[in-house]
Order: C-alpha cells, then sequence, then structure tokens
C-alpha cells in the first residue's frame, strides 16, 4: 500500500509576509482579505496575535476591526501565494521527488519510496519540517499521512498530526472527523445530517454499495478515493529551468538601499536554488514594482560566475549604491536566467593557470567582481591581443565581460622579434645616429581601412647604445619602440 504525506499551510501568505518584518512588527494583530465583488471583504488569514484577541477565518472585516481596532490589513493574492506554494515544493524538492501542488495551500509528497532510504517515516518527517522552516521561518502548518492521498488530506487540514505507517491508528483518525471536514459538497454533507450521521466514521461504517444506492456515484468515488481503492491521477511539480521570486513589501519603499533586506532573502532562495543544482550564475534582473508606473530594472552582471549569497549580496550592494527609485516601489522580484554549470568554469578565464593555486584564482575573480560593481562593467578592461600585423593595432583595451578566454592570434610565433615596450606614437630620428642591427623587416598592411602601411622594421642602437626598433616609409625615419 502507498504512503502520503501532506502538508497543509492555513496561513501560508501572511506567514510569508510575516517573516520579512522586524521582531516588533510582528507582533501587532495583522490579517488578509478576501475581496468579494459585491460584498464585505472576509478575513482569509490571521496572525496568532489576531487569532487570540478574537478574529476568526471567514469574518467579515467590519467585525473584525470592530473587535481589534489597531488590526493591520493587506489584500490576499491567490496568484502570490502559489508562488510561495511552489518554493516550498522547489525547497522540498531536494528530499522527496513526487511531490503534488494542492493548490490555495497543501502539498503532497508521496514517500512510499523514500522510507527505506530515510531509516522510517519518522527521520524523513523530521527532514522535512527542518527543510521547511529552513526555507520561510516562521511558519505555521499542519502534517498527516495516509494510505491515500485524500486520507492524509482530511487529517492535514483538520490539524489531527499523525504519521504514522499503520492503517489502525489512520482510519481511528478518520472516523472522529466531523462531516465538515470529510470534504463533501454541502449538499451531500445536509443529506447525511438529514439521516443521522454526525461524522465520518459513522460514513465508513456502511458498505460502499448501500452508501451509493442512496446517495449516488459521487459517494461511491470517494469512499473508494479514501480508502485508496481508486487512485487519484497526480500532478507532480517539476522545477523550473530558471529562478524567479517576487514579493510584497508591504509598505512602499523610497530607495534601493531600503530594498535591502527583502533582497537578502531572495537572494538566500537563489542560493538554494543555485546549491541544490550545482549552478553559478553570471547575471541577474532586479524589478520594483511601482504604483501607476510601469516596473524600474536593473540588470546586474557579474564578471565571474557567482552562487553564494553573501559574495552577490556585496555586488549588488555596491551597485545599488549609484541607483535611484524614481517611484515607490511596492514589490520586488528576482529573475536568473543565465545559470552556468560548475563543471563548466574550469574552461572559463578564471580557470587556474598551470601551477596557480585555486585560492588566487578565486581572489582575482573576486576583486574583478568589486571593481566591476563598484566601477561599472565596461570601467574594468585587460589587455587583448588582436589579428592585425600593424604594431599600433596588433593589441588593445577590450571590457571584461567580452573576453571569454585568451588566445594568441596564429601566426604571432611565426612573427620576427618585437619590442616590450612599444611608443604611443611614433617619434623622428636622425637615420645617421642609429647603427642597424637587423632588417628590414616589411610589412605592408592596412589597405582595407584608413590606416594603410608601408614600412622596413629594423632593430638599431642608438648613440647610448640603447636598442630600438626603427622603421621607414614614405615620410622618413621612425623609432617605434625600444627593446633596451
Amino acid at each position: 500500500m502507498n504512503a502520503w504525506l501532506f502538508l497543509h499551510f492555513p496561513h501560508l501568505l501572511l506567514d510569508e509576509q510575516l517573516a520579512q518584518q522586524p521582531a516588533d512588527q510582528q507582533q501587532l494583530p495583522q490579517v488578509l482579505l478576501e475581496q468579494q465583488a459585491g460584498r464585505e471583504p472576509k478575513v482569509k488569514q490571521a496572525n496568532l496575535q489576531a487569532l487570540q484577541q478574537g478574529v476568526e477565518v471567514a469574518m467579515d472585516w467590519v467585525m473584525a476591526q470592530a473587535l481589534v481596532p489597531e488590526l493591520q490589513t493587506r489584500n490576499w493574492v491567490a496568484s502570490r501565494e502559489h508562488q510561495v506554494l511552489a518554493a516550498l515544493a522547489q525547497a522540498l524538492y531536494q528530499d522527496c521527488a513526487q511531490i503534488a501542488l494542492y493548490p490555495p495551500r497543501g502539498l503532497l509528497l508521496e514517500v512510499k519510496s523514500l522510507q527505506r532510504l530515510y531509516g522510517g517515516l519518522e527521520p524523513l518527517r523530521a527532514r522535512i519540517e527542518q527543510r521547511i522552516q529552513h526555507q520561510i521561518p516562521p511558519l505555521r502548518y499542519s502534517l498527516a499521512s495516509g494510505y491515500s492521498p485524500l486520507a492524509a488530506k482530511l487529517l492535514a487540514e483538520a490539524e489531527q498530526t499523525l504519521v504514522t505507517t499503520a492503517t489502525g491508528p489512520v482510519e481511528q483518525a478518520l472516523q472522529q472527523l466531523p462531516l465538515q471536514h470529510s470534504q463533501l459538497p454541502a449538499e451531500q454533507i445536509q443529506r447525511l445530517l438529514d439521516v443521522g450521521m454526525q461524522s465520518l466514521g459513522s460514513v465508513l461504517s456502511h458498505s460502499a454499495g448501500a452508501l451509493g444506492q442512496r446517495f449516488g456515484k459521487t459517494m461511491t468515488q470517494y469512499l473508494a478515493q479514501l480508502r485508496g481503492e481508486l487512485q487519484q491521477p497526480q500532478h507532480y511539480y517539476r522545477p523550473p529551468a530558471y529562478f524567479y521570486q517576487r514579493i510584497d513589501l508591504l509598505t512602499e519603499v523610497q530607495s534601493w538601499q531600503q530594498l535591502l533586506f527583502p533582497l537578502k532573502r531572495l537572494l538566500q532562495q537563489l542560493e538554494n536554488f543555485l546549491q541544490v543544482r550545482q549552478l553559478s550564475t553570471q547575471q541577474l534582473l532586479l524589478k520594483a514594482y511601482h504604483r501607476n508606473h510601469e516596473p524600474t530594472q536593473i540588470e546586474i552582471g557579474f564578471a565571474h560566475p557567482v552562487w553564494q549569497q553573501r559574495e552577490i549580496f556585496q555586488l549588488v550592494q555596491l551597485q545599488l549604491e549609484r541607483q535611484q527609485l524614481s517611484h515607490p516601489a511596492l514589490e520586488l522580484s528576482l529573475w536568473v536566467r543565465d545559470l552556468v554549470s560548475r563543471e563548466s568554469q574550469k574552461t572559463r578565464l578564471f580557470a587556474a593557470a598551470k601551477g596557480e593555486h585555486q585560492e588566487d584564482t578565486q581572489a582575482r575573480a573576486q576583486l574583478v567582481n568589486r571593481l566591476q560593481a563598484r566601477l561599472g562593467a565596461q570601467a574594468v578592461k585587460v589587455p587583448q591581443l588582436r589579428a592585425d600585423l600593424r604594431p599600433e593595432k596588433a593589441h588593445g583595451l577590450q571590457p571584461w565581460q567580452q573576453i571569454q578566454q585568451p588566445t594568441k592570434p596564429r601566426y604571432r610565433s611565426r612573427l620576427p622579434r618585437r619590442p616590450p615596450w612599444l611608443l604611443t606614437e611614433p617619434e623622428p630620428i636622425q637615420r645617421q645616429q642609429w647603427q642597424l642591427q637587423w632588417g628590414p623587416e616589411r610589412l605592408v598592411s592596412g589597405w582595407w581601412d584608413d590606416a594603410p602601411c608601408h614600412r622596413d622594421y629594423y632593430i638599431a642602437l642608438d648613440p647610448w647604445q640603447r636598442q630600438g626598433w626603427i622603421f621607414s616609409d614614405q615620410q622618413g625615419w621612425f623609432l617605434h619602440g625600444w627593446f633596451s
């Protein structure tokens, strides 16, 4: 028989928002309201402080406000809660591959195949609870096991915490559930109440055939699903190939500096995402959403692939110091699509050269990242060889971001000797003051652009016995570089 675990999060979106608040603000009574067309908003979720003062779920907002005048309210958004649920599934995917989302606030885990791996259901439960609390603390939830998905779901949503592989305790717990927790249609529940059935146990005490004849095919299917005789098709969660998270800021934020606290949480989730997949990233996109204005977005690039939250946060913080928000922000999102395998980084520019320590390579990468974050990506440049025979065009500076791997042009090894010090501009000289040692080397190039050259190069000594690189062309003799 299969074994299932169901996790129910009755206040999922509110708990996720509470995690963003300072400790003193978390102690205030808060609720999320569900807006209903043509009707008063109702309380959808409430924190412990609001519940302790008499606020109840499904209570009218006016009554809740009368009970607790200092009650803080925000709107409940179904799509945002679904994002939080998917983030939880992504975190638990490290421990369990068969996870089904039960929106708006439930996760179903198939755990029969995992009991041998973890040594039983209790160690697996401890691992799952640890993962949940690490992901989004503090989080209220109930967890129950069952021999069918429906059995585990009913017990968890009724807050009947029960984790066992035995069928007896599960059946006893189900029998004690009131019909209001059976998730049968309201009309069906009323018909059962009319004949004196008050609990799920009174229903289970009758045969499925007798109940089907009296209450229809729906009742027969319900009992078959509850007992595990009819398997429900499950659509298991599969993690996306990119990272995207979006959070509410609870209050309007005036500057990027005020966004650093919620940004830390997003980057921690990004680190978890990258660590599980052994990936890094070189680019991320931040978006701040405003009221009645287009979002402000900042694209941040890194010279070297990164994955740790602390390093990314330091680099992002340096870049945000130079940015300003044009309007107050209400929401913040982080999107990362540029993902790099950590194995492939061995072939990149920062791969340790022969005889170079890995610590030196990492230190160099971190230095370039900090310089780019402070000065901008285009401000950090490196020398780069170019495939051009003209000495003044054979090398140049390129932004670090554009350098993939330094390679020498194939013809460089066949060229004659070149001076290590090349003058910025050739200087006119008197030929009779120089003693020729080697040459000529004729260079004819550049006819395809606006800088053609036709020169004869020599290695020569000046009156002070310094070795230079000189050439002659139609305009005369010039010094172009020094050997010593």
